[in-house]
This record gives C-alpha cells, structure tokens and sequence, in this order.
C-alpha cells in the first residue's frame, strides 16, 4: 500500500505554481471544466454537448450559473 503524503507536502503541492496557467485579471489559477449542455438537434432531438471550458475567478459566476 502507498505511503499517504502528509499535510505539508499536500499544502507544498497545492502552493505551487509550476505548471499552472494563472489568469492575468484576477491572478487565480485557471481551471479546464467540462460543461455539459442539452442541444436541440436538427431532427428536434435533445442531445448532450461535451465541451471544455477554461474557468477562474473572473468568469466562474457566469459559468456556472448557465449564461454563458
């Protein structure tokens, strides 16, 4: 079985900044949600639509709450 990282090194990970992108605005760490969206099909089926949106402080509200 692994050995569980302790407190620290979780903290230590979660601090640093390699490899994260940050937004410019808001100085957050920008985060890939994927949304799933119900879209009317030509035929007037409802179908799912994957995709994967880029998500921070600045947008998280609109995101969320379904405008955009």
């Amino acid at each position: 079985m692994p050995k569980g990282r302790s407190f620290s090194a979780k903290l230590a990970h979660e601090i640093s900044t390699e490899g994260k992108v940050i937004c410019p605005k808001c100085d957050t760490e920008i985060k890939k949600v994927k949304l799933v969206r119900n879209v009317k099909s030509k035929s007037g089926k409802w179908a799912p639509k994957y995709e994967f949106v880029d998500i921070c402080k600045c947008n998280e509200k609109d995101i969320m709450s379904g405008k955009l």
